[in-house]
């Protein structure tokens, strides 16, 4: 079982966030660890050369990864989505 591991920024986002919006959010983060092979809608190598997927949620596009060395699904960003 893999746990999720938030970037100090994605924290700092989600906690200015409603109550409910925060739930709906870790619901996603949750569901990401709990299936750590699920593809991306998009995905890009960031300069360390790490897969890194985006999925959408609502309105936003939420960036990870899994560390499967430590069992962990980090997650690296969290950006308004422009459609």
């Amino acid at each position: 079982m893999y746990r999720y591991v938030l970037d100090e920024s994605v924290a700092e986002s989600i906690l200015t966030l409603s109550a409910r919006q925060r739930k709906r959010f870790i619901q996603f983060f949750r569901t990401l660890a709990d299936n750590p092979s699920l593809p991306g809608d998009q995905g890009f190598k960031d300069s360390l050369g790490r897969d890194i997927r985006k999925k959408k949620l609502d309105r936003w596009l939420i960036s990870y990864w899994p560390d499967h060395a430590v069992k962990e699904m980090r997650i690296v960003g969290v950006q308004k989505s422009k459609t």
